[in-house]
Formats: C-alpha cells, structure tokens, sequence
C-alpha cells in the first residue's frame, strides 16, 4: 500500500524506454517509475550519488575506486550540482540528462528511505511454494519495502492464529537487510512496522 503523499509538480518523461512520472521543483529529484515494475527514485540535497547500478552490481563493485560518488549541493529546476567525494571538484548537470541516467541506472542514489511499503497476505506466496518450504500451514504476510535508490527489501512475517496480526513475526527477511548500518535498520524497520500497523486496522 501506497502511503506517501505527493505534494509535487511532475510530467511525464520517458525513460530507457518507459513512461515514468518525474518530479520538477527544486530541492529534490524524483522519479516514479511504471506499476509493472514498481519502483521510485529520490535524491535531496545533501543526498550522495555514485556511478553504476546498485541493483545489478555488487557491494563490493559498488564501493570500488572506478564508479565515482558525488555529493548533491544543490538542486534547481533546470540543473543540479555535485561535489566529487574524493577530489572536491564540482561539476554541474542538467537536471533533465541526470534524471535519465538515475532512471536508467547509470547512476544510483545512496539508500537513505524507505517512503513505500507494500503489505500482501500470503495466499498468493503460499500458491507459489510447496507446503514442505514452510514449518506448517498459519498465515503468512509479505511485506516489501521500496528503498529511495530504486531497490526492494521483502520481508516475510507469520501470524500464530488467522488474522492476528498482532502476533506477525518475522520469519524471513532479504540477507541485504541485515548488512544495514544500525541506522538505516532503524529507519527501514520504522517504515515496514508503520505500514504494518496501518494495514492491521483493516483486517
């Protein structure tokens, strides 16, 4: 479920070949890309960036001395600035030709947010496996977490009885999840636990 609020001026552009909804006011780029795919990406001032992409590269691809990474000092409704992390030098981009590369992954953003989560009962996961890849047969719920750099985080919980959701607990969890710094886990916990107490209301 959808839980953000847009207070945005947006268009439509097309990027690596798809429709995606991107954002232009000053102060942050944002890029909603398509529901077939769903995924969106969010840089703010402040925010780093760095060449290449994070969800088809390694951690250790990603932290290597080639892709450089750019702090993001400002960002207008035409151009957006960076400073180079290693050598200082500021470079500045049209905004337009760095939300292409941003959607088309020649760019990622840094993880700092997780603004959507999504919540679905499992029958659906349940139909997708057999009953031995599970302890036993209770109620089982997915959520997934869509991080601001275009990466999701799915995480796998079971209820005790049928529609107790108070007694969700974690079972299964993506293993990139448990690399987060303690910070990050904090914000990406915060964000899953919001979502699922907002969806508990309504079963």
């Amino acid at each position: 479920m959808n839980r953000e609020n847009f207070n945005q001026t947006v268009v439509v552009q097309t990027i690596d070949g798809v429709d995606a909804l991107v954002n232009t006011d000053p102060g942050e780029v944002f890029i909603d890309l398509p529901a077939s795919n769903p995924r969106y990406i969010r840089v703010r001032e402040g925010d780093h960036i760095q060449e290449g992409d994070v969800r088809t590269r390694t951690p250790a691809e990603m932290s290597g001395p080639r892709l450089t990474k750019w702090r993001i000092e400002s960002i207008s409704t035409e151009t957006v600035t960076g400073t180079n992390a290693n050598t200082g030098e500021t470079r500045e981009w049209e905004r337009d030709w760095l939300v292409q590369r941003l959607g088309a992954g020649e760019f990622s953003a840094e993880l700092t947010t997780f603004d959507r989560v999504s919540v679905t009962e499992i029958d659906e996961w349940r139909e997708r496996h057999s009953v031995e890849e599970i302890d036993e047969v209770k109620p089982y719920v997915i959520a997934i977490a869509y991080g601001n750099n275009g990466e999701k985080f799915t995480s796998l919980y079971a209820a005790t009885e049928a529609g107790d959701w108070d007694s969700l607990e974690l079972v299964q969890q993506d293993e990139s999840v448990q690399n987060f710094s303690g910070a990050l886990r904090e914000r990406f916990d915060e964000a899953v636990h919001r979502t699922l107490e907002v969806e508990q209301r309504y079963h």
